[in-house]
């Protein structure tokens, strides 16, 4: 599976300052989480080997805060396990897992298991002062079913101690004490199939199902003076599977740990298992929903705590001069102002580098508080981004009311209020850019290519050059070239055996004949028919394997937590040596989208339907937990008219989704951020495009939701 990573920030038009941007794909987003993990805190609960709250080998009731990502690596003769483990919400943890069975290469094990499942655990009920907490979970939701098994724990705890004790099916239950009395209820549950067909699917006639149950348990006392903990677990699994297979003799039930938290959120495990080997466990965790306080601009008054001018006015110079040389100089590009009445100016603007678009607000009213006339009372701020008018702030000057001569952190709110954008159609003042003008980026970055059975991590490491140019009204084109500097793409010997036109699987052969090559040039117009209805128009080499022309629109309506979204496109795939020659396969997609910014644990849900690149038909469901400091996990799956059987391993597509920003881990406004998209498999059903991002989430930081999360933050000094 190829990682992707997509850098999302780029410099917006009108850009004097060249800006280097990160480079596409440039590192892993796992080795991101690992830094971000030392950078900000998060609960850490024990994580057992699987990466889910438990000990050791074990699974507990326990669980992480809301919005916790953690990684866990687990090295031991069994298995070696990686881990992805998010708390989706405050009772619901998720996990994608990948497995490498025989890790030591142990001549005399057959055990060639490279697997990737998903788990999920769900708290039924919250620990009270004699009520333990209770949590069921299934272990391999969506996998080949290696280490399928499902359970229900309980957990208490007594002072230092932490005692778990569940049941368990599947795996969890080749040790059995008995009968599983799921059977009592209906039959159905004391049946289980062993086969898993292509992996990747729902097995929901086997869950929690198969003729006996087993019981496991686990404690953990804690020693918080030396910030360590002393575990112990009984596992009901014996490992049948590595035992047949060689890699180790027989197993114990019994194991025996300690844990050590060196520093807070990271966690060093050393244990001995199965009563025949040494097992070391590493953890991080970073919490996703970080706040981060309001920062001073960048360049101007960075020292400062209120704006004062930087320089002595010019000759003939007006109150707008004034705020567009100081506005740049923070952060913002002021690009016109119309005077609506003698009382009322509106004035639009770019935000180029805060997170938060409230900060952004507030500083541009900040500059027009110091320099623009006293008779205008009322000032509305209209902001574009990428050529859209995207939302307004109407915001009362202090003095016009009784209340607003000092302001409160009750009342805030009150003198900004966000409102459907206020469009200028004939300025008073504009600031004369130049067109064309551009900015271009270099950088250094590391590809990485996951899971492949023989070769479970392979890398690049390229030097990437790219430019954007801005021709005004809209238009812009964008280009970017990767020069190889080291490969072990050589190294992948598989090939694809799809049955379906081979839109995605081929990828190897780019990597491997296309190590240095045009990523992508893209000619694009962008703008909207009116406040709520937005375009987009693209031509060029869209992405690493097709080129094409096309286009999308969305319906955003103002208020609404629901948006409508439309795209349609023609393409044709590259030659594999990524210059500007083309392959025969040419074919059409398009999708209908609904999106829905839900008020449920901050999720965002979409649903694409419509024709894919194997000219399969069907539909793709996204589910995003998203926040205003520009942190986004989430999942998605699509389903097509593909057999599961013609789909091939893993039987329809699916992975997770990574939106990390910079913002909250550096002391300087950025909307920087790195984004992946990570599939356990890569193939051919239910592909789309791998170019740029939807309206929708071009313009997601300025939707209402995230502009009121905190109404006095855009308020000024």
């Amino acid at each position: 599976m190829l990682l992707k990573f997509e850098a999302d920030h780029w410099t917006q038009r009108d850009t004097v300052a060249l800006t280097c941007i990160p480079p596409r794909r440039a590192i892993g987003s796992l080795a991101v989480v690992f830094v971000l993990g030392f950078m900000a805190s998060a609960s850490h609960a024990s994580l057992n080997d699987f990466g889910v709250g438990g000990v050791l080998d074990v699974p507990s009731a326990r669980m992480l805060d809301e919005a916790t990502l953690s990684i866990t690596y687990s090295r031991k003769n069994i298995v070696d396990l990686y881990n992805i483990t998010y708390q989706a919400t405050p009772w619901l943890e998720t996990s994608f897992r990948y497995a490498i069975g025989n890790p030591r290469g142990l001549d005399r094990s057959t055990d060639d298991l490279r697997d990737r499942s998903f788990e999920v655990k769900a708290r039924l009920l919250r620990e009270g002062r004699y009520m333990p907490e209770v949590a069921a979970g299934i272990r391999d939701l969506v996998g080949t079913g290696r280490f399928s098994g499902e359970y229900l724990v309980a957990s208490k705890e007594v002072g230092p101690l932490d005692l778990s004790v569940g049941l368990g099916w599947g795996q969890l239950a080749r040790r059995d004490i008995g009968s599983n009395p799921l059977g009592r209820i209906s039959s159905r549950f004391e049946r289980r199939s062993a086969s898993t067909g292509q992996g990747g699917d729902f097995r929901f006639g086997d869950y929690f199902s198969g003729p006996d149950v087993g019981v496991f348990g686990s404690l953990r006392y804690q020693l918080p003076q030396w910030n360590l903990a002393v575990v112990a677990a009984y596992n009901s699994d014996d490992y049948t599977v590595p035992v047949q297979r060689g890699t180790v003799d027989n197993t114990d039930p019994w194991s025996f740990g300690v844990e050590w938290e060196p520093l807070q959120d990271i966690m060093v495990a050393a244990s001995w298992q199965q009563g025949n080997q040494f097992a070391l466990r590493f953890s991080t965790a970073v919490n996703t929903s970080i706040g981060t306080a309001r920062k001073p601009p960048n360049r101007y008054g960075a020292r400062g705590t209120a704006p004062a001018p930087a320089q002595r006015p010019r000759a003939n110079q007006t109150w707008f001069d004034r705020i567009a040389t100081e506005a740049h100089s923070s952060g913002l590009l002021l690009r016109s102002a119309k005077v609506l009445d003698d009382k009322t100016v509106n004035v639009v603007y770019t935000n180029q580098d805060y997170q938060y678009e409230a900060d952004a607000s507030r500083r541009l009213l900040a500059l027009v508080n110091l320099y623009a006339p006293r008779e205008y009372k009322t000032v509305i701020a209209t902001a574009q981004s990428f050529d859209v008018d995207t939302h307004s702030v109407h915001y009362t000057r202090p003095g016009r009311e009784p209340w607003a001569g000092d302001i409160d952190a009750t009342q805030q709110h009150r003198a900004a209020v966000v409102m459907p954008p206020l469009r200028v159609e004939r300025p008073d003042f504009v600031t004369p850019f130049r067109y064309p003008n551009g900015a271009w980026n270099l950088g250094v970055g590391l590809r990485p290519f996951l899971f492949d059975p023989d070769n479970p991590f392979l890398y690049q490491v390229f030097a990437r050059i790219g430019g954007q140019v801005d021709f005004g009204d809209g238009w812009g084109f964008s280009a970017n070239w990767t020069q190889n500097i080291h490969s072990q793409f050589s190294d992948i010997a598989r090939e694809s055996d799809s049955v379906l036109p081979k839109v995605r699987s081929d990828v190897i052969r780019y990597l491997q004949e296309g190590k240095s090559g045009i990523e992508n040039a893209v000619l694009t117009k962008r703008g909207q028919f009116d406040d709520e209805f937005y375009y987009l128009g693209f031509a060029g080499i869209l992405e690493e394997m097709y080129s094409g022309v096309g286009g999308e629109v969305l319906y955003r309506p103002f208020g609404s937590r629901f948006a409508y979204g439309a795209n349609l496109m023609a393409v044709q795939q590259r030659d594999f040596d990524k210059r500007f020659g083309h392959r025969d396969y040419r074919t059409w997609i398009g999708h209908l989208s609904v999106y829905w910014a839900s008020p449920l644990y901050n999720f965002d849900v979409a649903i694409h339907a419509g024709r894919y690149l194997a000219k399969d038909v069907g539909a793709t469901l996204e589910l995003q937990k998203r926040f205003a400091n520009g942190w986004s996990v989430g999942v998605f799956a699509t389903l097509t008219d593909v057999p599961f059987d013609d789909f091939g391993e893993g039987s329809f597509d699916k992975g997770l989704i990574f939106r990390v920003p910079f913002n909250p881990y550096f002391g300087f406004n950025t909307r920087g951020a790195y984004s992946a998209v990570m599939r356990p498999i890569q193939r051919d059903g239910g592909q789309r495009l791998h170019w740029g991002t939807t309206l929708w989430d071009t313009h997601r930081a300025t939707h209402f939701d995230h502009l009121n999360a905190e109404p006095g933050r855009m308020v000024p000094p």
